[in-house]
Order: C-alpha cells, then structure tokens, then sequence
C-alpha cells in the first residue's frame, strides 16, 4: 500500500477528518503535494489543517505553486510566508496557522494542545482533528 493510502486510512480509522468534504479536499491535496520536492509529513499536517475549507486550500495552494517557483527543496518559505497571515486573519485563524508553524517547526512532535482552549467552540474539532492527524501521521 502507498503511503498516502496509509495516511487516508489511518486518518479514517482515527476519526481525524471534520466531514466528508474535509476528507476529499485532503484526499486531493494529498495528491498534488506528494511528489514534490519539499514533501514532509509536516507539510502533509499542513495539507491536513488547511483542506477544512476552499479558502485556506486556496492560500496553501498558493503557497505549494511560490515553493515550486523558487525550486524550494524544504518548507522554510512557508515559515516567512505564515507571519504576515497571522496578523490579518481572526483569532481561530491565528491558532491554527501558529499550530501550522509548530507543525513545520518541530518535525516529529504534536503541539500541546492548551490551544484548543483558545479556539471558538465552533472551531475546537478543526483543532482537536489537526492535534490528532499531526500525532497518526507521525506514528506513519
């Protein structure tokens, strides 16, 4: 089994994923991500957080065709490119991409999740199921 059929199913069986739409944006992230030269299972968690919604699939696309653009080897760029993000966008919004940064900060590991008490309550499942994907895809 390919590894991104691992990553789906385990997702799946974790119970990871919001809804169904949340499943097959990741699906199709997932997808167009994979070969690329910077993949890492910190950009897949990435991928994960952002595909909940068309619009910030739109921006880590954006983002994706920027690190083709400059022939990025790693996912540095998205570290600079989250700053200015984060001071324009609401305070939910402003978890999660600081959660993104942990994420392609420190491979390997999950951040605490007191952040989830920072959350809205209707954005606590877009954080526990990133929380939760970050810690599945790195026991892949």
């Amino acid at each position: 089994m390919v590894w991104t059929d691992k990553v789906v199913n385990a997702l799946q069986a974790g119970d990871c994923f919001v809804s169904s739409i949340h499943r097959a944006n990741f699906i199709q992230l997932l997808n167009e991500i994979v070969n690329y030269p910077f993949f890492s299972k910190e950009l897949c968690k990435c991928a994960f957080t952002a595909s909940w919604d068309q619009e910030h699939m739109g921006i880590f696309r954006e983002t994706m065709q920027e690190l083709l653009e400059r022939n990025a080897t790693d996912c540095s760029y998205m570290l600079e490119k989250a700053v200015p993000l984060m001071d324009v966008t609401n305070q939910n919004e402003h978890i999660l991409y600081q959660m993104s940064i942990e994420f392609l900060k420190n491979p390997g590991q999950t951040p605490d999740e007191s952040c989830l008490v920072r959350l809205s309550r209707t954005w606590v499942p877009i954080g526990d199921s990133a929380l939760a994907a970050s810690a599945i895809i790195d026991s892949l």
